[in-house]
């Protein structure tokens, strides 16, 4: 009687397992099997991919808009920093360039300028010694024609130039900068060194003169004025000059801009400037 009963039992079980295993086949299908596949699906649109720097383009053309100057130059320096190579890039180059120019080249702003009383025995050559600038700067920005109008008692703009000069070779461009932030930008029009270079070279600038009529003259002459100007570097002869420039000096070796830009570009530099060469692209 003990084994019919255990028998049954064992039947039970099996019945029992073989149930619970056909329900969880069963399971498993209806879950493997999408419930909304005959659900119409939407095409995804595809979205085109925006650059951080077309961003904070945008946001600074709209500070600019409002007069928002100070934001607009943060983004723009954003820009030119970490995108360099984008379309953004140059337009902010520019604008940034003619902000900048406006503040340091005009007395209507004077932050990092100020006033020095002419005193008895003073000189343009003195003055420009002894605040980092040049006779080129005081001339600009105080108006002078000549270099004879100087009495004790005068007042006169003067601005420390502590920039410093980035030549990238390959794509034709010379910056300026100040403290680590871009200033202003120039296309080079010619590259003609004579040698052959790689890498990066950092110097200085060792000469500031003008050329005129086959006749070089120093900062100090008054015929400086109106020559066209030259500035030699340190470190194996390297110039930078005006492209009219090559006819008038002889030597065609250099670093080529336009006529206007080298005229700009002088009154931003001084003697000691640092000057970084980039002969190869990175």
């Amino acid at each position: 009687m003990m084994a019919i009963i255990k028998a049954l039992a064992a039947v039970l079980v099996l019945a029992v397992l073989t149930a619970t295993a056909w329900y969880v086949r069963e399971v498993k299908a209806q879950v493997a099997t999408p419930q909304l596949a005959a659900l119409p699906v939407e095409p995804v649109e595809e979205v085109e991919e925006v650059e951080p720097g077309d961003i904070a383009f945008e946001r600074a053309v709209e500070r600019l808009a409002l007069g928002h100057y100070e934001e607009a130059e943060e983004r723009l320096q954003f820009v030119v920093n970490f995108d360099p190579g984008s379309e953004a890039a140059v337009e902010a180059r520019r604008i940034l360039g003619e902000l900048h120019l406006d503040r340091y080249l005009s007395t209507e702003d004077m932050d990092g300028k100020s006033i020095h009383e002419v005193k008895s025995g003073d000189s343009f050559l003195k003055i420009a010694k002894e605040y980092d600038t040049t006779i080129d700067c005081l001339v600009h920005l105080n108006g002078l024609m000549r270099l004879d109008q100087l009495h004790p008692g005068d007042e006169l703009v003067v601005m420390p130039l502590d920039f410093n000069l980035r030549l990238d070779l390959p794509r034709k461009r010379l910056s300026v900068w100040k403290d680590g932030r871009f200033v202003t930008s120039y296309e080079i029009e010619d590259v003609r060194l004579g040698h052959s270079a790689k890498g990066v070279l950092r110097t200085k600038v060792r000469n500031k003169q003008g050329f005129l009529d086959g006749q070089s003259y120093p900062t100090t002459s008054d015929q400086y004025r109106g020559a066209h100007k030259i500035l030699t570097l340190e470190d194996k002869g390297l110039r930078i000059l005006g492209k009219q420039e090559e006819e008038e000096g002889g030597d065609s070796r250099g670093i080529f801009l336009k006529e206007s830009d080298m005229e700009e570009l002088v009154l931003l530099t001084r003697v000691g400037n640092v000057v970084e060469v980039r002969y190869s692209a990175e």
